[in-house]
């Protein structure tokens, strides 16, 4: 996996869809494509369980380069980052946003990607022990209180978002603004709280 080839002004950490996508008509039938697409994605669910293992695991760790040179390790984002990819690869495909099953990697060539730019420093002082992690899950309350809201939003748009899929084979353009917009915030904030990004993330939907 390698680094986001991002500018200056983008996020550090952006989720990208391609909404050029054909899904099958099939997959549009009410429930009943949820309910398949579910059922077949469990090895998904099993291997990602062990994998989120040993991702808790060097989370413990993970403070220390941070501390010592205000950088999160490379291989936290190989490790880490490659989790995040490879979950909303999943979620995207269980919400009907992709057609192709998601690989059983983290490598890049599936239509949901998950980009970190790594080139980009913290401050030494977010690696504190505990007190780093801890104030940043403190600040990102707004963005809580903002996704709870968008979130609503969201669920209702995925929730008939199955009508396009069934009549035209495609995901609705809708869709990707709202429900993908907010896989894109929730990872932004998830992955700021993780030290996986140096700004603070923005209050926006888009890329």
């Amino acid at each position: 996996m390698t680094a986001a080839a991002t500018s200056p002004t983008t996020y550090p950490v952006n989720v990208r869809f391609d909404r050029d996508q054909r899904v099958s008509r099939l997959w549009g039938i009410p429930f009943l494509g949820w309910f398949v697409r579910g059922f077949i994605l469990i090895p998904h669910y099993v291997i990602l369980g062990i994998y989120g293992f040993f991702v808790s695991i060097a989370m413990l760790v993970t403070w220390i380069p941070v501390l010592l040179t205000g950088r999160f390790p490379g291989w936290g984002y190989a490790l880490v980052g490659g989790y995040v990819r490879w979950s909303i690869r999943v979620t995207a495909y269980m919400l009907l946003m992709v057609g192709p099953y998601p690989p059983f990697s983290t490598s890049p060539g599936y239509p949901v990607e998950v980009d970190f730019d790594r080139t980009r420093g913290l401050n030494n002082l977010w690696g504190l022990p505990l007190v780093g992690i801890l104030i940043r899950s403190i600040l990102v309350i707004p963005h809580a209180i903002a996704l709870w809201f968008v979130g609503i939003a969201a669920g209702f748009v995925m929730f008939f978002s199955w009508i396009p899929v069934l009549i035209f084979g495609r995901y609705p353009g809708l869709g990707y603004e709202l429900v993908g917009g907010y896989l894109r915030w929730t990872t932004r904030v998830s992955c700021w709280i993780l030290l996986m990004a140096g700004p603070y993330p923005p209050f926006r939907l888009g890329e």
